[in-house]
């Protein structure tokens, strides 16, 4: 068996300290019934009555996925510290769960809705809920409740950042200068897993920190969309009722922003990925 060398797990500790930032990990409870306000995946979204709905491209209303109850989940800034944060989807079969050839910055496939307020008193509307839809078409199978979790985390081995960040530490640590070589062929199998291991616990739904992605990074620009804003998992109920989320083949879906433009509570321009096995 090959061994991780004591120069390794240095890099690995440097790793960890030098991307070291809170996140919010959003864990699915299928226990709680979240009301029409309430954080959840899935279900009969909050909607003001003032408020013109999402549609999509076809002029559809979309699906819920998720909703953050800012206030209720203990957001902090650069997120919203109170207020609704929603994101939907088009069912339209050719949409691909909203995107278009997996990829879509349009609009008309998906959308980020941010309410300043919450109305208490919000009635259901008209809208699409994961029981009404093809469930072919959408990646929330069941309405689970979200507890929010702040916590640490760190970056991990397929974030876009994640060679040049290695390439810089074993610079600095060892001399090594790894120029265009990958980090894995710096290392053996078993440092390659221990770093792999590193922040891949499934399933990862979460707000900020780093994304995790099933293959490899999916922003097509990842110095403008720096800032992930959602990451929604692939995961099976834990009440024995089968896919509660499920991403094609266990994937994962993410909305990344820029950091300004969540500074400003602009979500326009956000950009909405996801990848499978």
């Amino acid at each position: 068996m090959e061994q991780v060398s004591e120069k390794v797990l240095g890099i690995v500790e440097e790793i960890a300290k030098r991307t070291a930032t809170e996140h919010y990990r959003l864990v699915l409870n299928e226990e709680r019934k979240a009301k029409i306000t309430g954080s959840k995946v899935g279900g009969m979204p909050y909607w003001p009555a003032n408020k013109d709905f999402p549609v999509d491209g076809g002029g559809n209303k979309m699906l819920l996925l998720m909703q953050i109850n800012c206030e209720e989940a203990g957001l902090k800034a650069p997120l919203p510290e109170q207020g609704m944060l929603q994101w939907f989807i088009s069912v339209n079969p050719e949409r691909m769960y909203g995107c278009q050839g997996n990829y879509n910055e349009d609009g008309t496939g998906f959308r980020i809705v941010y309410h300043e307020t919450i109305e208490e008193n919000a009635k259901p509307t008209d809208a699409p809920t994961h029981d009404t839809v093809d469930p072919m078409l959408t990646p929330v199978k069941r309405e689970a409740a979200i507890d929010v979790v702040a916590e640490p985390t760190s970056m991990g081995v397929n974030d876009g950042h994640f060679n040049r960040l290695f390439a810089d530490i074993v610079k600095d640590i060892t001399g090594d200068d790894m120029g265009d070589k990958a980090w894995y062929a710096y290392l053996n199998n078993d440092e390659c897993l221990l770093l792999e291991q590193q922040g891949m616990k499934r399933p990862h739904h979460q707000m900020l920190g780093y994304p995790v992605y099933t293959q490899d990074e999916a922003r097509r620009d990842i110095e403008y969309h720096d800032t992930l804003l959602f990451q929604l998992d692939s995961q099976f109920s834990t009440q024995g009722q089968g896919e509660l989320v499920m991403w094609g083949d266990m994937g994962s879906g993410f909305i990344f922003i820029h950091h300004d433009d969540l500074a400003a509570l602009d979500f326009t321009h956000t950009y909405y990925c996801w990848d499978c096995g």
